[in-house]
């Protein structure tokens, strides 16, 4: 019998924000069918409680989610939250969740699952914003969130053709500036002395600037939450950097709704 997989739900889009019901429809039918980015062929990728290791959901916005996640913790399904908040203006995250609203989401997210499943993502760092602005954003969303996840994990933005399309009149964000790697070192400082385990994603560079490389689908991670469950650990790495475990993704490309212009997947 086939092992069971880790669901990354999703690197493709925002599924809790803008896809509950689906999502939803998915777990009744025991699959989830989505196309393959590059071939368009279509896949099905069970969904049965037996073949799911853990959900690892990614998002902006958790608040449409907590239905199914109701469903999800009384059918005994391990899942742990990437959740998104970066405090950033409205002409980069256009159509994201307001501040207010989001730190709510995340706060009810935490009070039903727990910190330790709730891993927030200041991601990504944009190395052409001015130092002090991004020190002040950083102390800004983790003094909303502290004490609501024990994790935090951050990348240096990549200058994707589709991202530098989005923001050609913004385009000294991707420019780093000289106090870039001092601005990274205060972030740092600020976030352990808040409680947050500060990993990077697939930044080495961070790592030389006290952030470590860390694995953002951590099977090991995994295994420490939820003992009882088969999560595979081997690395399967999407990227240069990337340290996370074997994992499939449900869902799609170019259906997200938030419209941040650095993302590669808006």
């Amino acid at each position: 019998m086939a092992l069971p997989d880790i669901i990354s739900a999703s690197r493709r889009t925002d599924i809790p924000a803008f896809f509950p019901e689906w999502f939803s429809s998915c777990l009744d039918a025991g699959v989830a069918e989505c196309r393959q980015p590059y071939t368009g062929k279509l896949v099905s990728i069970p969904l049965a409680r037996d073949r799911v290791a853990a959900f690892v959901f990614w998002t902006r916005n958790p608040a449409p989610f907590l239905p199914a996640l109701s469903r999800l913790e009384r059918e005994g399904y391990p899942s742990i939250f990437q959740v998104t908040l970066t405090g950033l203006p409205r002409e980069l995250e256009p159509s994201g969740p307001r501040f207010e609203e989001a730190v709510s989401a995340f706060r009810e997210l935490s009070r039903r699952i727990g910190p330790s499943r709730v891993l927030w993502r200041f991601d990504p760092l944009l190395p052409g914003e001015d130092p002090e602005a991004l020190v002040d954003r950083f102390a800004r969303v983790s003094s909303a969130v502290r004490g609501l996840s024990l994790r935090c994990t951050v990348s240096i933005a990549h200058p994707y053709r589709k991202s530098l399309r989005a923001m050609r009149s913004l385009s000294h964000f991707f420019e780093p500036s000289a106090a870039f790697r001092e601005a990274v070192g205060r972030l740092a400082a600020i976030g352990r002395a808040r409680g947050f385990d500060l990993r990077s994603c697939c930044s080495p560079r961070l790592a030389e600037w006290g952030i470590p490389p860390g694995a953002c689908i951590d099977g090991h991670y995994l295994r420490e939450l939820f003992p009882g469950a088969s999560i595979p650990a081997s690395p399967a790495p999407s990227r240069p950097g990337c340290l996370c475990a074997a994992s499939r993704d449900i869902g799609s490309y170019r259906t997200c709704r938030h419209g941040c212009l650095y993302c590669y997947a808006a």
